[in-house]
């Protein structure tokens, strides 16, 4: 029985993928994605816009957009955020999305 468990761990670990989050120059920009716990924080709304195009001479490019909207709310006494984020890899073969 556990050397099944075992052969399956393995097989699972082969096929696991991972990647990288992408990284914004100027990331004091980018609150909500820099640290989600700094929602609120500012004391008054805010809204950020950011992209990125890392490489852009090349054909496979890294093209990186992201938007966030945090705010202060006092009957919480805590802030609440969104945060949408796509990113585009290589002539749009790798493609992400979050919100």
């Amino acid at each position: 029985m556990k050397r099944i468990i075992y052969i399956s761990l393995l097989v699972i670990s082969a096929f696991q993928v991972s990647a990288q989050d992408p990284n914004f120059t100027q990331f004091y920009a980018n609150p909500l994605y820099l640290n989600p716990a700094l929602a609120g924080s500012y004391g008054c709304p805010r809204f950020a816009l950011n992209y990125r195009n890392e490489w852009p001479s090349l054909s496979g490019n890294y093209v990186t957009y992201s938007a966030s909207y945090d705010q202060y709310f006092k009957q919480i006494s805590g802030g609440f955020g969104v945060l949408a984020l796509h990113d585009q890899q290589g002539q749009g073969t790798i493609k992400t999305s979050m919100l």
